[in-house]
């Protein structure tokens, strides 16, 4: 129970699993870490980049090569103007490679589910609640990317422990489209849209779909959706 605990209460914020800098290699690994996030995060209709903080940094006691930096990433929230929201979490790094976690192949546990970090109050938005209570004691914010590997598995586990324990979580989600993957923008386009139109479960069901799309053309894409969620979409 501890470890689900643990895993509940961590801030997500979708990176790909093991992703190569593209920062110039002679900048300063702050300078890389800090321009490698702000590259990976794509505004949208909720939110606008700001700024990314490095909160803090220090050397992994399981691998010393590597450094696990604690970042503050500052977002312009478009419907609530001059309102911002700091997304908290953390990164690992050796300066080449950077990866958003690592499983301990003993045990199975997530390294970075070790570690916790305190999230803005603004988070726990009502328009924003997927699951749970309101106010139930334990709060989980997800900024998820509904192409993003690790969060198609993780999303769904997720929602399914908040579902089993109402009273003691809440789960709030946040669209997070990354610019690594092509067809997301299209696809949170599409979940606003739908949830605009009043299907409040659509983030639910993109989900259980388990989007795997290679397409490009924002046509395309929304064929694949429209198809997979009966819904009648068009650019």
């Amino acid at each position: 129970m501890r470890s689900l605990m643990l895993k509940l209460l961590t801030t997500l914020i979708t990176l790909s699993s093991l992703s190569l800098f593209a920062a110039d290699a002679n900048a300063d690994l702050d300078t890389k870490v800090t321009t490698f996030l702000q590259k990976a995060i794509i505004p949208n209709e909720n939110y606008t980049f700001d700024k990314v903080v490095i909160l803090k940094k220090e050397a992994m006691k399981e691998m010393p090569d590597w450094m696990v930096y604690f970042v503050r990433i500052d977002l312009n929230l478009v419907k609530q103007e001059g309102k911002k929201l700091s997304v908290n979490d953390m990164v690992f790094t050796n300066g080449t490679i950077l990866s958003k976690d690592f499983s301990n192949l003993n045990n199975g546990r997530s390294v970075k589910g070790s570690y916790s970090l305190d999230m803005d109050a603004s988070a726990y938005n009502k328009e924003h609640l997927l699951a749970g209570n309101l106010n139930a004691p334990h709060k989980i914010v997800v900024f998820s990317d509904p192409s993003c590997p690790f969060c198609m598995d993780f999303v769904p586990e997720v929602l399914a422990d908040v579902q089993n324990h109402p009273e003691t979580f809440a789960l709030f989600y946040y669209h997070f489209p990354l610019n690594i993957h092509p067809a997301s923008p299209t696809l949170v386009k599409a979940m606003i849209f739908a949830e605009e139109k009043g299907d409040h479960e659509i983030v639910k069901k993109v989900y259980k779909e388990f989007f795997d799309i290679k397409e490009t053309d924002e046509k395309a894409i929304l064929d694949i959706f429209n198809k997979a969620l009966n819904k009648k979409f068009h650019t």
